[in-house]
């Protein structure tokens, strides 16, 4: 949940938790922005399988930092604890990112963005109809930061299931992946400055927007099945329907339209998210995802900085820039359609996003039910079900996709939970007569276990 939690809280300090302030005529929140992509970065680059201490003091500081900025008014104090809590905040982003890509499975990210996604429709609702009160600039902001950290206390290593080592096809998946997450960021980069909060009527066809898309998204990954390759290239259309009415906004005399087109772009930001994550628990090892990390933080100055300071120096030309670069961008990733399709979008991995990752050794579990009572994580039961239909360590490690280190570590941890120190005490406390070799067990008495 710590990832949901944060992107809920993303969209309550875009709209409820202004900085106010400019520096060297450069708003004080691009500067903010920058500094919380720095240090997620630094904590991509110091993550190790030992990442608890790492993670807790970023939430020490971004708790020292956020907790005393809601409370205070606009001005360069709040800019400074705005600047502390953001970089701590940054870490625990890296944190939270990484549990919603390794320690959940597809259906889980599937439905964790969802529920972000219409959360954050009301949210927006709620800030541009009803209230600026206290509600949504105390209660709630308090509210997720204690809920995330709660979330990154609980956060157990041995729930990241990482490769150790990524291959040079995995790399171009990965590297095609960050490609539409990083494109996704330049357009709203322009698109996200044009739609006005303050003038509710207009906004409130941005919020029917987000609710279409929204239902749209549930009802592909749900039902339909279409490739996210689709939904893709939906999303760059829309972003160009959006540009084209932005710049006719003056002779249509009204708003409503790059509004409404606007809620609807707002399906790249899940779509790119959803993307990402599956992309990361398929492709990558955390050496390759911490060269992605690294690229993206220097192309933030290409995906967000632009966007930003034309909104802030010259607001009347954004319209047409925006449609120029969402034209240029959405050409750009047409042409690339049939090198994207093969390394990210072909049928390499695309079913996975339809099933959980875990399907076929979850339904062994279920079926014969003997784990439950002792508290094991899913992929330490994947094990147990592995030695004990007499696999080993290697063979554990194809199935699983695994290292023989990371087995061994499993396996250890597998150990202590239930209080045992060797396979053939794993088969005594599971029915197997005591003297029973692992190596010879048939098929018919690894069934007669799971009786």
């Amino acid at each position: 949940m710590a990832y949901a939690i944060e992107l809920i809280f993303f969209s309550v300090r875009g709209l409820c938790l202004p900085v106010g302030v400019k520096v060297l005529g450069i708003s004080g929140w691009t500067i903010i922005q920058l500094v919380h992509m720095i240090a997620s970065l630094v904590v991509m680059l110091l993550w190790s399988e030992k990442f608890k201490p790492l993670l807790r003091g970023s939430a020490v500081i971004m708790l020292a930092g956020l907790v005393p900025y809601v409370f205070m008014p606009v001005g360069y104090l709040r800019f400074l604890f705005g600047l502390i809590g953001y970089a701590g905040l940054g870490g625990v982003v890296t944190g939270a990112r990484c549990g919603y890509a390794f320690a959940s499975n597809n259906a889980e990210r599937f439905f964790g963005i969802i529920f972000v996604y219409f959360s954050v429709m009301f949210v927006r609702l709620a800030h541009s109809q009803w209230t600026d009160g206290v509600f949504m600039t105390r209660i709630l902001p308090l509210v997720l930061l204690a809920l995330l950290c709660l979330c990154i206390y609980k956060f157990r290593e041995e729930d990241f299931e990482v490769k150790d080592e990524a291959t040079k096809l995995d790399a171009k998946g990965l590297y095609w992946a960050f490609a539409f997450f990083i494109v996704y960021f330049i357009i709203d980069g322009y698109i996200g400055d044009l739609a006005d909060s303050s003038l509710k009527a207009e906004y409130l066809f941005t919020v029917i927007g987000i609710a279409i898309t929204g239902i749209l998204l549930t009802a592909v990954f749900c039902g339909l099945h279409f490739s996210t390759w689709h939904l893709w290239n939906l999303f760059f259309f829309l972003s160009i329907g959006m540009g084209l009415f932005a710049v006719l906004a003056p002779r249509l005399g009204s708003l409503k339209p790059m509004h409404l087109f606007c809620g609807l772009t707002y399906m790249g930001w899940p779509l790119c998210i959803y993307t990402m994550g599956c992309a990361q628990r398929r492709f990558a090892s955390y050496k390759l995802l911490k060269k992605c990390t690294l690229i993206y933080v220097i192309l933030s100055v290409v995906t967000k900085l632009p966007g930003n300071i034309l909104a802030n120096l010259t607001p009347d030309a954004l319209p047409l820039v925006t449609l120029c670069i969402t034209v240029t961008t959405a050409l750009v990733m047409f042409m690339l359609s049939p090198f994207s399709y093969r390394y990210l979008f072909s049928s390499i991995w695309i079913s996975d996003l339809y099933k959980s990752d875990m399907v076929s050794l979850q339904k062994k579990v279920e079926d014969v039910d003997r784990f439950e009572k002792y508290g094991l994580t899913p992929r330490q039961k994947e094990v147990a079900v592995l030695l004990l239909a007499a696999k080993t360590r290697r063979q554990i490690a194809g199935e699983l996709g695994l290292s023989e280190s990371t087995v061994k570590m499993h396996t250890a941890e597998l150990y202590r939970r239930l209080n045992i120190n060797s396979r053939v005490e794993l088969f005594r406390l599971f029915g197997v007569a005591e003297d029973a070799d692992p190596a010879d067990l048939s098929e018919n008495k690894i069934s007669s276990i799971s009786k």
